[in-house]
C-alpha cells in the first residue's frame, strides 16, 4: 500500500477537506501543518518503521494544499480546530497523539482545549508560541490585504523560488508548491490570526496547563 491508497477527501463540516489517512491500531497519530504548508509535511511520517502499524492522519487546513478554500470561511484557527476535530470524529479516531509543526501548533492548542480528554500527548515544533517566532506570517501580516493581494503573494513566491534554487532545497521547493496551492486570502486571514494568538494569546500558559505530556 502506498501513498495513493491514503490519500481522502472527505466532506466535513460543509467543507471538502483533504487528507492523509491510514487506518492502523490505536493509539492514532494526528499531523498538523504550518502556514503555507500541506499535508505533505508530513510524508515521510508515513514511511516510518516505527509507525507502521499505527493509525495516521495528516490532513490540509480550510485554505491550504488541496482543502476547499472558501472566501467564507473566518480563517480562526480555534475554526480550522473545529474543522479538525469533526474530521476526527467522521473518522473514528477517539484518543491521539498530536504532532504540529509552527502555525498548526496553536490550531493544536485550540484543539487540545476542546477535546483535553482524548489527546495523549502533544509535540509542538517550532510552534507560533510568542510574536517571534512568526516569521513568515509576520511578514504577511505586516501588508495590508491590498498590497498583499496585489504584489506581496507573488513577491513571496518569487522569494521562495529563488532561495529554493540558491540553496537547492527540496524541502524549500516542497514548501513552495504547498505554499503557491493557498489562495491570497487564507494566508492572509491566517497571518492576521497567527500573529495575534502569538502575541496575545497566552499560549505559552495554554500549552504549559495541558495534563498530559506536552513538549
Amino acid at each position: 500500500m502506498g501513498r495513493l491508497s491514503w490519500e481522502r477527501q472527505l466532506v466535513v463540516h460543509g467543507k471538502r477537506i483533504a487528507c492523509l489517512y491510514r487506518k492502523g491500531n490505536k493509539p492514532s497519530l494526528l499531523f498538523i501543518h504550518g502556514f503555507g504548508s500541506s499535508k505533505n509535511a508530513f510524508n515521510d511520517a508515513f514511511d516510518r518503521t516505527e509507525f507502521k502499524s499505527s493509525t495516521l492522519l495528516a490532513a490540509d487546513l480550510v485554505g491550504f494544499g488541496d482543502s476547499d478554500k472558501p472566501a467564507d470561511f473566518s480563517y480562526r484557527l480555534v475554526d480550522q480546530a473545529i474543522v479538525l476535530r469533526k474530521l476526527l470524529d467522521q473518522l473514528g479516531i477517539d484518543t491521539f497523539h498530536l504532532a504540529a509543526h509552527s502555525m498548526g501548533g496553536i490550531v493544536g492548542i485550540e484543539l487540545a482545549e476542546i477535546i483535553p480528554q482524548r489527546i495523549c500527548s502533544f509535540i509542538n515544533v517550532e510552534g507560533n508560541i510568542t510574536k517571534e517566532d512568526c516569521t513568515m506570517s509576520g511578514s504577511v501580516a505586516d501588508m495590508s490585504q491590498e498590497q498583499f493581494e496585489q504584489e506581496g503573494f507573488e513577491k513571496l513566491k518569487k522569494g521562495l523560488a529563488k532561495e529554493s534554487e540558491k540553496t537547492e532545497s527540496s524541502s524549500l521547493a516542497d514548501y513552495l508548491k504547498d505554499f503557491t496551492k493557498a489562495t491570497p486570502k487564507s494566508l492572509y486571514e491566517t497571518a492576521l490570526a497567527t500573529v495575534k494568538a502569538s502575541t496575545s494569546g497566552n499560549l505559552v500558559v495554554r500549552f504549559s496547563s495541558f495534563p498530559f505530556y506536552k513538549c
